[in-house]
């Protein structure tokens, strides 16, 4: 918003501005890398077309742009879990630099400009302490140099890089010449979601937001807590009533029906139907008919949907395939569903055991719709769901022009169930089918849709044009194929951010075309706002910064081939107009300036068949007008978003030149709108609104006479998802045991006296807290029980909580030893107990931390023997992931950087008392350039430690084994598996026996569970976990193990196209 005292009358907005970042949702995008020239398409250079010289004030081809103040700094997120996801950038705005006003390129000039949110200003974010390796760290797919995420140091340092984390999510900033480690998967908590179709969004909207990528996945049933339908007979109880089923108003009950309609929502017709708006509601007529071919075709099946998958176990030397030999695991073959196992032993859903808190007013995840589009009668929103460690892409898809939504079918790269990490941000439709892009770890990333309704994700090589040292803010559909806008940025940080258009005639293969190469003039800074296609012609608006002190305006420009090859389009611009919006579709291409009369200001409405010939056409000028948000372009016309003093309105026209309102968006208090998209009858708004505590996807619709369509995203079957997770469990002789979590975004724990039943504990004064929180570690002692996890915010901070019988519970984060001091985050990420008393473990932005406490009442900071044991250097890091206790002391395991040096290495710290610890850095196997360790457990003196590593062909398993309480280590081998899969390690334990550990093998969104027992840590055979639940189609993960009466427990999560579930897994002790 310009401020008051410049001579330019813009109204500015009381609007939450579309750019302010998500306290815990996905955030820029890693500090890209620069692609070079030799990696850019080989395309020939267009001729460049030239500058026209500096046109006189009075000229009708330039509008001034002035743009607002910028806002305040804001702190260095940290790269790990729910509150370190910000919100990609993907504002439209753009002005001059931060605290420059712009100014009158001529003297007696009149002003004009077109107000946007001003652009957030890169701040330089070093990669912190990654989350604890646990199973929801997103899995990065193998990558020759991998960079761990990197802490972000104070202000005044340069990024220093960070241990491997779960990786926090594919925008945590790479630190050049650093590897980023491969994230550990998600978390098990993301429910994900009953295949259904997703939609595809219309223009990314003005301020679209940077991408990430989405999965897809097939719902079998409509799992354990599939919506009621009301007045239809129950079936067997769910695991999981799911209060989001869609009721459908008026609708009996029919047992016979074929499908239980959970997904409607409810459809106004003839008979009552509230509205806000004021315009009194019409019987809402049926869409139009469009030539839409791929409505005419069969959906295609999903690859593989009835068959279950299989469970790998690993077997030292030998892999069993239902009588075959493969080599290092047994795969067993059982068939997924919604059984819960059966009996006592074996692995169950366990959403009903492990209760959630009857009185959570939320469901503990920010979610976000960032990008709309529509074409004929399908529309199509994308976005995505945040909890603690993970971020879920999401579509969702309308095909009656948006009154109803349901879940869209995705397909991974691999045909399987989508990965996580994969989010989608943009999306576009035509006649040639359907295209949405976004992120996954480690890059960008694309997928494609004959019909809107199913969904696959195309090959990494597909999204890599759109990764790292990229910023997506659009795309649309052309008559060429599709073409996107954005930027591209040699150092990362977009300080020296150039213009970008990628090119494409399928959705599956881009050029990109970035600086000169896109053929129209750079001098200055050069912004590429946005772009409409009708016919054969695109319209493209640029905004130009010449330099420092000088005003910003704006430029048209007109394509016949698709966008290879631009010429300036002058749109009018009489004296006193100023800023420009441009739009289009099948009905034509349509722009507007904006116009001051007195102390009025209304929209001067020009249209054009080519761009080459503009007319002036109608006003818009609602009552309260400040200025027009997007253009969009109907099958009937075209349709406006104009933002008002106190709300949004919709405007609709068919011609362009009379205008009608066509229903209102309240302004609420940090409500974000991020995207817009129109059909013949219906406008779809999407973004997100805030929660009590957490964000909530925004889905509104009006119909074209302003009648609000009862649309709700959170009761969309299989979309979004409430927060249930069980992450760690313990136990100990003659104690209950004790399994953590989180539920509706807070702490949650719960105990058992015999494995089977579980009763939710009470915390002294409640547990509930402003940010999303999860618990992730737990351990028993002497004094009780301690448990540490994740406690939100941004940045992140502490969550340590202690308990006497493990039914009752107290804070202990709130000893000031737990403060977090400056901006940078402190995390805990595992606990241990010993003789001595207890340990927790962590990070303290780019170096470790360590407290010790020898009853649970008083604690202290553990320090490092050497000046650099547990404190980082500049440039370098430490990470303290796990820990372990016995007679020998402590024993903590992670990973270290040093200054200069590219990737991180594994290391473990001793202690025989909790407060000296000393540093060790152990040597890599050969054929490994880089790893770290996530899990630690100690058998007497006897210990095994398992990380991840990177060598030349991916990802790998690290292990290491020690005979003498920690003081020397030696490199321990677990079989590997016979595929290319990577292979993860989800948990540890010691059991009277011996050692166990659980992993994963598989692509990311079909990983199968594999597991390992040995006496001694230094040879391995198999345990068969196989049952239905262990071995159902999509993922499952087993988090935490711990014998616990001659049995061993296990909890995890299962996730599958159809939703996600706890798991509970009790098998006897190996």
């Amino acid at each position: 918003m310009t401020p008051k005292e410049t001579p330019d009358g813009e109204h500015g907005g009381d609007l939450p501005e579309a750019d302010a970042p998500a306290p815990h949702l996905p955030g820029p995008p890693p500090r890209p890398q620069w692609l070079d020239d030799e990696d850019e398409p080989a395309a020939a250079d267009p001729a460049p077309v030239e500058e026209p010289a500096d046109e006189p004030a009075e000229d009708d081809g330039r509008t001034q742009v002035v743009r607002q103040a910028a806002r305040p700094p804001q702190p260095p997120r940290p790269s790990g879990g729910m509150a370190d996801f910000t919100m990609t950038d993907f504002s439209r705005g753009t002005g001059t630099p931060s605290g420059e006003q712009a100014e009158d390129e001529e003297e007696g000039a009149d002003r004009t400009r077109a107000e946007r949110p001003a652009a957030r200003q890169a701040q330089p974010e070093q990669q912190l302490p990654p989350l604890p390796p646990f199973p929801w760290a997103q899995e990065t797919p193998p990558a020759a140099s991998p960079q761990p995420p990197a802490p972000q140091p104070p202000a005044p340092q340069p990024p220093v890089p960070r241990p491997p984390a779960p990786e926090p999510f594919p925008y945590a900033q790479e630190i050049p010449e650093t590897p980023k480690p491969p994230a550990a998967e998600p978390f098990p908590y993301a429910q994900e979601i009953p295949e259904t179709p997703k939609p595809t969004a219309a223009e990314p909207f003005p301020w679209a937001q940077e991408i990430p990528d989405t999965p897809r996945a097939p719902a079998p049933e409509p799992f354990p807590w599939a919506q009621e339908i009301p007045g239809q007979t129950s079936g067997p109880a769910a695991s999981q009533p799911f209060p989001y089923a869609q009721e459908v108003p008026g609708q009996t009950s029919d047992p016979r029906a074929s499908q239980p309609f959970p997904y409607a929502q409810e459809v106004p017709g003839p008979g009552p139907t509230a509205s806000p708006s004021p315009v009194a509601p019409h019987p809402v007529a049926p869409p139009p008919q469009v030539d839409e071919p791929w409505r005419q075709q069969p959906q295609p099946k999903r690859k593989g949907g009835g068959v279950a998958k299989k469970v790998l176990l690993g077997v030292a030397g030998v892999v069993v395939v239902g009588g075959l030999v493969a080599g290092g695991f047994v795969i067993l073959n059982s068939r997924g569903g919604d059984s819960d196992g059966g009996g006592e032993d074996g692995a169950r859903l366990a959403g009903k055991l492990f209760a959630a808190d009857p009185a959570a007013r939320v469901d503990g995840r920010d979610q976000e719709l960032t990008g709309v589009a529509a074409s004929g009668a399908t529309v199509v929103a994308v976005g995505g769901e945040a909890d603690p460690g993970n971020y879920r892409g999401v579509f969702v898809v309308s095909t009656d022009g948006g009154r109803t939504f349901k879940t869209a079918e995705v397909q991974g790269a691999d045909g399987g169930e989508p990965g996580p990490g994969e989010v989608p941000r943009v999306v576009a439709g035509g006649q040639g089918g359907w295209v949405a892009i976004g992120n996954r770890p480690g890059g960008g990333a694309v997928w494609t849709s004959p019909d809107g309704r199913a969904w696959r994700r195309q090959p990494d090589a597909a999204g890599d044009v759109f990764g790292p040292g990229n910023r997506l803010t659009q795309v649309i559909g052309t008559d060429k194929g599709f073409l996107a806008l954005g930027e591209n940025s040699r150092k990362g940080d977009f300080s020296d951010a150039t213009p970008a258009v990628w090119l494409s005639a399928d959705g599956r293969n881009w050029d990109a075309l970035t600086g000169s190469r896109i053929g129209v003039p750079l001098r200055g800074r050069v912004v590429l706002e946005e772009a409409a296609a009708s016919g054969g012609t695109v319209l493209m608006e640029s905004a130009h910064t010449p330099s420092p002190g000088k005003a910003s305006f704006r430029r048209a420009w007109r394509s016949t081939d698709g966008g290879r090859t631009w010429s300036p389009a002058k749109i009018p611009a009489p004296k006193g107009t100023r800023g420009l919006r441009v739009g289009g579709g099948r009905a034509g291409l349509v722009a507007v300036r904006e116009v001051q009369s007195g102390k009025s200001v209304f929209g001067q409405v020009y249209t054009s068949p080519d761009a080459a010939r503009w007319k002036a056409a109608g006003k818009l000028a609602p009552s309260g007008y400040r200025q027009v948000r997007q253009l969009l372009s109907t099958d009937a016309g075209y349709a406006a978003i104009v933002e008002r003093a106190r709300d949004i309105a919709v405007s609709r026209s068919a011609d362009g030149a009379s205008w009608q309102d066509a229903g209102t968006l309240s302004a609420s208090s940090g409500r974000s709108l991020l995207g817009a998209s129109a059909t013949a009858e219906q406008t779809v708004l999407v973004g997100r609104d805030p929660g009590e505590g957490d964000l909530n996807p925004l889905l509104a619709v009006r119909d074209a006479r302003g009648a609000e369509l009862p649309v709700d995203p959170l009761k969309i079957p299989g979309a979004f998802r409430p927060d249930q997770a069980v992450a760690a469990v313990a136990a100990a002789d003659g104690a209950p045991a004790v399994a953590v979590g989180s539920t509706g975004g807070d702490a949650a724990i719960w105990s058992s006296a015999d494995g089977a039943s579980w009763t939710r504990a009470r915390f002294s004064g409640g547990v509930s807290r402003p940010a999303l929180q999860r618990l992730t570690s737990v351990a028993h002692g002497a004094a009780g029980w301690l448990a540490v996890g994740d406690g939100g915010g941004a940045p992140r901070g502490p969550l340590v909580m202690t308990s006497s019988d493990g039914a009752l519970w107290r804070p202990a984060d709130t000893d000031p030893v737990f403060e977090r001091k400056g901006s940078l985050p402190l995390a805990t990420q595992g606990a241990a107990a010993a003789q001595a008393g207890y340990v927790v473990v962590g990070d303290d932005g780019p170096s470790g931390a360590i407290w010790f406490s020898p009853d649970l009442k008083s604690w202290q900071r553990g320090r490092g023997v050497g000046r650099n044991d547990l404190t980082a250097d500049k440039g370098g890091g430490r990470w303290v992931r796990d820990a372990a206790g016995g007679a020998f002391g402590f024993a903590a395991v992670g990973g270290m950087q040093w200054p200069g040096r590219p990737g991180g290495r594994p290391a473990v710290w001793s202690s025989p008392d909790g407060r000296k610890w000393r540093l060790q850095e152990l040597k890599l196997p050969a054929g490994l350039s880089q790893g770290w360790l996530t899990h630690v457990a100690a058998k007497g003196n006897a210990l095994f430690a398992a990380g991840e590593a990177v060598g030349s062909s991916g990802t790998a398993m690290l292990g290491y084994v020690s005979a003498d309480g920690g003081r020397t280590w030696r490199p321990a081998t677990l079989p590997a598996s016979g595929s290319n899969d990577p292979v993860r390690v989800t948990a540890v334990t010691a059991t009277p026996s011996g050692f166990v550990v659980a992993g994963t093998a598989g692509p990311a969104g079909a990983a199968d569970v594999v597991a390992w027992t040995s006496a001694d840590g230094a040879s391995w055979k198999a345990q068969a976990p196989g049952d239905d639940v262990l071995g159902a189609t999509g993922r499952q993960e087993i988090t935490g193990l711990t014998p616990f009466k001659g049995a061993l427990l296990g909890v995890g999560r299962t996730v599958a196209g159809s939703g996600e579930q706890p798991v509970l897994w009790k098998r006897p002790a190996p």
